[in-house]
């Protein structure tokens, strides 16, 4: 007659037949994976990754910031606030949604980009996307949401001059990352007051107004 006679957290089983103990039996539960994280939980995306990363600028190239900054012979290319940490794939890495300027030396263009940086489950940071969001506008708030980013932007409206936009927006966007692209998503009023209320621009911070900082996970942070 067979008997238990213990069982352990390892599923560690003795079996008696006709006396006589048998090899014991080892039945391990197997281990689910973690979530696909740095070292420590600390995600690999800080400041200084990002100030010193390339970026793809649409019909334009590919560019290598120094501290947060390229400097062309006709134009500048600049890291500017607000930087908004999320998971923006949804692979359980963290991700960053960040803002480039793009100035021209010869004139008054300042182009505003949305670039989505990923990190891949291989460790790979990269720039899959960058997204045109206009020309001299100004990003008020910036966050990482359910996998969605989410901003209020100034933009221009009838009879404002290019320096200052006055039509407050709230926006959001979807990455497809089998596809590569960057999609709006169509939001109703319901959700654009969301967006409005619940992603408040931060307090202003002293000191240079361009200078990119590390915002706490999955927040925003703002002053353009």
């Amino acid at each position: 007659m067979a008997n238990r006679i213990g069982s352990l957290s390892l599923g560690l089983l003795t079996t008696l037949v006709g006396g006589q103990a048998l090899v014991p039996v080892v039945t391990a539960s197997p281990l689910t994976p973690p979530p696909a994280i740095a070292q420590n939980g600390v995600s690999p995306l800080t400041v200084d990754v990002l100030k010193n990363l390339s970026y793809t600028i649409p019909d334009q190239g590919t560019y290598s910031l120094n501290n947060g900054v390229f400097a062309g012979g006709t134009f500048s290319l600049n890291l500017i606030k607000p930087i908004a940490l999320g998971d923006v794939d949804q692979d359980g890495a963290q991700d960053a949604a960040v803002i480039l300027r793009w100035g021209s030396a010869v004139g008054p263009e300042e182009l505003i980009y949305l670039a989505v940086v990923t990190d891949g489950p291989d460790g790979q940071i990269a720039n899959p996307i960058t997204y045109f969001l206009g020309d001299r506008v100004r990003v008020q708030s910036l966050v990482v949401k359910n996998g969605q980013i989410r901003l209020n932007i100034l933009k221009h409206q009838p009879g404002d001059p290019q320096c200052c936009p006055s039509a407050l927006v709230s926006e959001a966007y979807q990455l497809n990352s089998g596809e590569g692209t960057l999609a709006p998503i169509t939001l109703n009023e319901q959700q654009r007051q969301e967006i409005h209320i619940q992603d408040l621009p931060s307090q202003a911070l002293p000191g240079d107004q361009d200078e990119p900082f590390q915002p706490p996970l999955d927040q925003f942070q703002i002053q353009l």
